[in-house]
């Protein structure tokens, strides 16, 4: 496989925005707590990487959300990503993807495949979940996969994900770890089950409480989820 684009966030001072968008705003879905602004204090760079730093002051939680809609997309491929988690009760750091276009409609139809989620109430636990207009956590009836690794929120680790036309693939620390196939288990194999066959862009975001993260604890902020690499191969 080749290498076909490389985000080394540790000789980085700025995002380049030919590639990065930061998300701003108050109100996000599944009753999260936090605004994502566009601040140094939350979005900042320093030898270890990319840090997202989630803040609560005066009753307010402030984080921060990034990605690469319309300027950096593909379809297929292997996703490495270098990352640490942070601990703090309430948080809930993802890395994921969704589509470009959306070509089936909007969400869940054109397909949301989560690369890695994480709770601060849950440690070291980690979620691998795809959705889709079939089978999405709305519904109860979800590709849903969740695994224990013993010391995750310690230190940096490796998220891996393989996609191809019939199958995604998660790895942790080059282990495979989870598999979703099309078609699996007598499941929809058309778009409605399985709409993981266009372009997709990539989303680094710290949320803080709502459906995932739970109960928040304010006493436990400021978090940071800290992403050291992304590479992507094709």
């Amino acid at each position: 496989m080749k290498l076909i684009k490389h985000f080394d966030f540790t000789t980085m001072q700025t995002l380049d925005e030919k590639d990065w968008n930061i998300a701003v705003g108050k109100k996000w879905a599944n009753n999260e707590l936090q605004q994502y602004v566009d601040s140094s204090q939350n979005l900042y760079f320093d030898q270890n990487g990319l840090n997202i730093k989630a803040t609560y002051n005066d009753g307010v939680y402030k984080s921060a959300r990034l990605h690469t809609k319309g300027k950096f997309y593909f379809k297929y491929g292997t996703i490495d990503i270098i990352a640490k988690v942070p601990k703090g009760r309430g948080t809930w750091p993802a890395l994921w993807m969704m589509s470009n276009d959306g070509r089936y409609g909007g969400w869940p139809k054109s397909g949301e495949i989560d690369i890695m989620e994480h709770t601060g109430n849950e440690l070291d636990e980690l979620y691998l979940c795809i959705h889709t207009e079939a089978y999405n956590h709305t519904r109860k009836d979800q590709y849903f996969q969740k695994i224990k690794y013993e010391g995750l929120s310690d230190d940096f680790q490796k998220f891996s994900l393989k996609w191809d036309e019939d199958s995604i693939i998660y790895y942790l620390n080059d282990e495979e770890v989870g598999a979703y196939y099309k078609g699996q288990d007598d499941m929809d194999e058309t778009h409605k089950g399985w709409p993981f066959d266009h372009p997709y862009y990539l989303l680094v975001n710290l949320a803080v409480g709502g459906s995932l993260g739970g109960d928040d604890a304010p006493e436990d902020f400021p978090q940071v989820f800290t992403v050291k690499d992304i590479k992507v191969y094709q």
